[in-house]
């Protein structure tokens, strides 16, 4: 049984329609769950484990990340062969699983990097953030959630790999009006950013340009979904 967390209602869209309540999971086929945790660490593990206790018997940790490499642009697929955790630990990836899928993705002219993720407490706002944490750790993207399902495989001896979509490139500026919108389940309350931003008018670009690059992001993984379905365990 394959087990994938999804952080963000938008992530999950890239692998099915149906609602998914955060905190709960859904059989998306007769050998493959998937479950919706929210954002953070914390969540990602708990929604993890609730697929565990459901006989997931492999993990894919799905969804965005932030560039920290200048090649990697809206869109790019990244998959690391290990994670860095926040304090510096390092998990790696199943490496059979990821060069399946790594070769598949090549085939199919996917822009991919098999470069190493890291692990962010918070999110990043600024190039300056990104670039020092780059500096710090050698990694190409970072995201919340994956290094807590590399710590989840680790602790019951699964197989794990992450499948991550560039949404913002190292050169992107995240607003601060978004970081305030957004509520404890990573949706954007979109009454509360518009309140914040209405006199703002270069924020009102920014999150345009947001907006495409998230959309360039969830075409990647909807596109991707199928072949790494196809090359996963089951």
């Amino acid at each position: 049984m394959l087990g994938i967390v999804v952080s963000l209602p938008r992530e999950l869209k890239s692998l099915t329609h149906e609602a998914i309540p955060v905190g709960a999971w859904r059989a998306l086929t007769d050998n493959t769950l998937v479950a919706l945790s929210g954002i953070g660490a914390e969540s990602a593990h708990r929604a993890g484990t609730a697929l565990v206790a459901q006989g997931a018997r492999a993990l894919v940790s799905w969804g965005c990340a932030a560039a920290l490499d200048d090649r990697a642009g809206p869109g790019w697929l990244i998959l690391p062969e290990h994670i860095i955790g926040a304090r510096g630990e390092m998990y790696k990836v199943n490496a059979e699983w990821h060069q399946r899928i790594y070769k598949k993705t090549l085939a199919a002219d996917r822009p991919v990097l098999a470069a190493p993720l890291v692990e962010s407490e918070t999110i990043l706002k600024t190039s300056e953030e990104k670039r020092a944490l780059a500096t710090r750790t050698q990694a190409a993207a970072t995201d919340m959630e994956s290094a807590a399902h590399a710590r989840l495989a680790q602790e019951h001896g699964l197989p794990f790999i992450a499948i991550r979509a560039i949404v913002d490139s190292v050169s992107t500026d995240i607003p601060e009006h978004v970081l305030k919108a957004l509520d404890s389940q990573g949706d954007v309350r979109l009454w509360k950013l518009i309140a914040s931003i209405a006199l703002i008018p270069q924020d009102w670009l920014k999150l345009i340009q947001l907006g495409i690059q998230f959309n360039a992001a969830r075409r990647t993984l909807k596109s991707t979904s199928k072949l790494v379905l196809d090359a996963s365990w089951v």
